[in-house]
């Protein structure tokens, strides 16, 4: 359960970033020797503001009732006949 809250959290993270491209990336010049490095873009990332805290609600929660037989009450079920014609 808490994984799946990691992961929902993250993923909220993820998508609600502003990503700006600030430079173009290019590929080296590829020979026998390579001539240059690799120039990957450049980008700048801003998340959202987040304010967290915490507040006092009320709700109904559902209640379950769940009666279990004593172990004298519990007898096995036999298993149906089978009917052959």
């Amino acid at each position: 359960m808490g994984a799946a809250v990691g992961l929902f959290s993250y993923t909220c993270l993820l998508v609600s970033c502003d990503v700006d491209k600030k430079e173009d990336g290019e590929l080296p010049k590829v020979k026998v020797d390579v001539e240059g490095e690799a120039k990957l873009p450049k980008y700048e990332v801003h998340g959202p503001e987040v304010t967290v805290g915490e507040k006092k609600v009320e709700m109904k929660v559902p209640t379950i009732d769940v009666d279990i037989p004593k172990e004298e009450e519990n007898e096995p079920v036999p298993p149906p006949e089978s009917k052959k014609e």
